[in-house]
């Protein structure tokens, strides 16, 4: 299923020039493209096994995060009848547990099971109540148990009821950020900024003296520009004509005008999830434009730093 709120962030880089230019590696990815930009080459590795190196990363991501794939973990699950244990990659599960860890803290405003209400409710015809009495009944991460991998075992998830379905592309997209750039970390860089579908996040800095900078297109009024230090990610969600938003908690579409949310977190995954959820609960963005969200999990339903908007 398609991403309901698409995010609108559009980056790039406008940092001051440096001695050696930085390195940008971009492509498809995950129905959208991605770009990296390395502020200096990986030692010992050219450009093109980079490059290759994050292509094959992300066809591991889609076989586990997809819902467009017959092959995918994700898939494997929608398909699955209720009670049956489906074995996953890490990736799902590593996506589930913060998935459910931002549902919790945003009091279910951000939930991935959501698909079968969004379905229901976008054609702006009234369901019945026993219909949405029916579709409520199919979502919610409480319906999701993931068994981690014990000894010989793989990971595996299961759902609690038939046609509970996964929607990864909140959060599906922010998790593909965080695992290329600890990737490219693993290959030895230091300083780089990696965008997917909109989601940034920065590691390391520019240069000795300038931090990674990211343009913003397609929130508010206008433009702005942002820092971006290292270990901070940006994600921004948006809605307005043809998109349909949904508060999972109550089964209802939000009315309004459009409007976008840009969400800073210390991880891409988190931000991208929270981007989703600050858009449901209204939060109102800092003097900066941005909703910040806490490092740690929280139990408050709206992160401290955000205040709702006024109504």
């Amino acid at each position: 299923m398609k991403r309901v709120l698409v995010p609108l962030l559009t980056l790039a880089c406008v940092a001051a020039a440096r001695a050696a230019e930085p390195i940008t590696l971009a492509g498809p990815a995950m129905g959208t493209t991605y770009r990296v930009t390395l502020a200096e080459p990986i030692a010992g590795m050219a450009a093109g096994a980079v490059h290759r190196d994050i292509d094959q990363l992300l066809a591991r991501l889609d076989r586990g995060l997809s819902t467009w794939r017959d092959d995918s973990d994700a898939t494997g699950f929608n398909r699955a009848a209720a009670g049956e244990w489906v074995e996953i990659g890490h990736h799902l599960a590593d996506v589930l547990d913060v998935a459910r860890r931002v549902h919790d803290e945003s009091g279910g405003a951000f939930d991935v099971t959501a698909g079968p209400l969004v379905r229901l409710l976008r054609t702006g015809d009234e369901p019945s109540a026993a219909r949405r009495a029916d579709v409520r009944g199919r979502v919610g991460m409480q319906l999701i148990e993931v068994r981690r991998p014990v000894d010989d075992h793989a990971a595996a998830v299961r759902k609690q009821a038939d046609g509970v379905e996964l929607d990864l592309g909140g959060i599906g997209p922010g998790y593909a950020v965080d695992r290329i750039g600890e990737r490219l970390v693993e290959l030895g860089s230091i300083n780089h900024l990696v965008e997917l579908g909109g989601e940034v996040r920065a590691w390391g800095s520019r240069s000795a003296d300038q931090p990674w900078r990211v343009r913003l297109r397609g929130t508010g009024d206008g433009e702005g520009s942002s820092e971006l230090r290292a270990g901070t990610a940006l994600a921004t969600a948006s809605v307005g004509p043809g998109r349909t938003l949904v508060d999972p908690r109550t089964a209802r579409t939000i009315p309004g005008p459009p409007r976008s949310v840009t969400v800073r977190a210390d991880t891409c995954a988190r931000a991208d999830a929270w981007a989703v959820a600050a858009l449901i609960l209204d939060l109102e963005p800092a003097a900066d434009g941005i909703v910040t969200v806490p490092r740690e999990p929280s139990t408050q339903a709206a992160p401290p730093a955000a205040t709702r908007a006024a109504p």
